[in-house]
């Protein structure tokens, strides 16, 4: 029986027990949360009163007045787009302060994303003004213009200018009054480094543009690629009007045992020195609308590497002879292929493919190793690709193929014989009509 008491009594100590331990805890804990009552009106999403917490900052209401639902049930933050991050109003019992929140995002001064009070009133605006920066800086873009912003405070909100800006002249375009004409205005920005209180120091106005200049070249960086067959592939850099191709095959190492020379190139890929304005401007006809000159000279460009040099690697590493040495250009490219043992026979035969290299055969040869025509091959196109060049060739018995050559069979263009039927009948009541004509003349 004592027992039973006994356990009664423990129960019902317990509640008390956990509330007098709960109110030991809020006694020892100095970092108790305390709620706070915070009004975020304005362009916001939801304008209202907010509940939040004593550790919790301005931009932490704002965003809570900006957070929307989407279907899915995930929370988004998406303010509205005019919505002022530059121009917030923080009202308390003691008074009103401005806060400029982009300076809170960007460099973390917390001074303008003050921990919330209770009672506060956060007025969010919309953006009245707004200036546009481009060029050498490092965050280019739009942002809002407070009414006292200088071109230091907007350079600054860009997260500064890049290496490359030319400091000397920093152009603003402003519209003059309410017209749509501009003016140009240029500042030295060296001068405001100097001293920000410099005039050139302008006070901006709403749409200004400011372009700030990249120097021209700076620092560049010169280098051409090395691939393929040589000890050390890959990039190395080089002296603009200095450094030769042949300096780059000694710098990587030289070609390997395994290096096909013959077939090595150099490819110049800058777009400004292998442009061809004709072939260009051909690419853009249909081939019908084009002269039988013109269409000739867009397959030979077409079957071309665009930027290949002609040169003899093999003279130039074991005779460096000067005539092949050419001097590079950043962006140059330098590949040296392995020795292949094959010959490549494409288009209409039974095994089309690659073909054992054989000293002095023909391309019969590598046709019948191919496994012959195929039974709709057009016999009297056949081309010799070559490897080294690519050059196409109208072969016969004689003509030499070599490691790495292409053998092309086309296939015969489909015949529409009933169309061809209706050409010879229009033909034929032509010519015949012809010969009546003349026998009346005669008569």
């Amino acid at each position: 029986m004592k027992k039973q008491i006994f356990i009664v009594i423990l129960i019902m100590l317990i509640p008390v027990i956990l509330v007098a331990q709960s109110k030991m805890n809020i006694a020892q804990s100095p970092y108790q949360m305390i709620e706070y009552n915070v009004s975020v009106v304005g362009n916001v999403r939801q304008p209202g009163t907010y509940l939040l917490q004593s550790d919790d900052r301005v931009f932490d209401a704002i965003r809570l007045a900006n957070t929307i639902i989407d279907e899915n049930g995930n929370l988004h933050f998406s303010p509205p787009e005019n919505s002022s991050t530059r121009n917030i109003t923080l009202k308390r019992k003691n008074g009103i302060t401005f806060i400029d929140i982009e300076k809170f995002l960007r460099f973390g001064d917390e001074k303008h994303n003050p921990y919330i009070q209770d009672g506060d009133i956060i007025i969010v605006p919309a953006i009245e003004e707004n200036i546009i920066i481009s060029g050498a800086v490092n965050n280019p873009g739009e942002l809002e213009l407070l009414k006292n912003d200088r071109i230091l405070d907007i350079v600054m909100l860009s997260m500064g200018l890049s290496n490359n800006a030319y400091l000397d002249s920093i152009e603003v375009v402003r519209f003059i009054d309410n017209s749509s004409n501009t003016e140009m205005i240029f500042v030295n920005f060296n001068d405001i480094l100097n001293n920000p209180n410099n005039e050139q120091n302008i006070l901006l106005k709403n749409d200004d543009r400011i372009y700030v200049r990249s120097i021209p070249e700076f620092h560049r960086k010169e280098g051409v690629t090395v691939s393929g067959e040589v000890e050390f592939p890959g990039g190395y850099a080089i002296e603009d009007g200095k450094t030769t191709l042949y300096d780059i095959l000694v710098e990587s190492g030289g070609p390997t045992p395994k290096a096909d020379l013959q077939n090595a190139y150099l490819q110049r890929r800058s777009r400004e020195d292998v442009v061809d304005s004709e072939y260009e401007r051909l690419k853009k006809m249909l081939v019908d609308d084009m002269t039988p000159q013109e269409y000739e000279y867009f397959k030979t460009k077409s079957r071309e590497m665009r930027g290949k040099f002609a040169t003899n690697f093999q003279k130039l590493w074991f005779e460096n002879d000067p005539e092949f040495n050419f001097l590079l250009k950043t962006g140059d490219h330098i590949y040296i292929p392995d020795k292949t043992v094959t010959v490549t026979v494409s288009g209409q035969v039974k095994n089309p493919g690659l073909v054992t290299y054989s000293e002095g055969e023909n391309y019969l040869y590598y046709i019948d190793k191919a496994g012959g025509f195929a039974w709709r091959a057009r016999k009297g196109k056949i081309r010799l690709i070559k490897a080294n060049t690519g050059e196409w060739l109208k072969p016969n018995e004689n003509t030499p193929v070599e490691v790495g050559d292409m053998v092309f069979i086309p296939e015969k263009p489909e015949m529409d014989y009933w169309d061809l039927t209706k050409d010879i009948m229009t033909i034929a009541a032509q010519i015949a009509t012809v010969i009546i004509v003349i026998q009346n003349v005669a008569k």
